[in-house]
C-alpha cells in the first residue's frame, strides 16, 4: 500500500536551495517524488506529488 502527499512549492518566494532541501528532507523521510506540475490557479506555484510505501502490504 502507498500513502500519498501533495506539497505546494512557491517558486517566487522560495530560493532553489531551500526547495532542494525541502525535497531532500521528504526523501529522507521515505517519500518518493512522483511528479511536479504547475498549479494554474496561482502564479509561480508548483505541486509536487509524492508517495511512500506504508507498512501494510496487499
Amino acid at each position: 500500500m502507498f500513502e500519498y502527499k501533495i506539497e505546494q512549492i512557491n517558486t517566487a518566494k522560495t530560493k532553489p536551495p531551500k526547495i532542494e532541501a525541502q525535497l531532500t528532507a521528504l526523501g529522507q523521510a521515505g517519500w518518493e517524488l512522483v511528479s511536479v506540475v504547475p498549479d494554474f490557479d496561482g502564479e509561480h506555484i508548483l505541486k509536487a506529488f509524492l508517495k511512500r510505501r506504508t507498512g501494510a502490504t496487499a
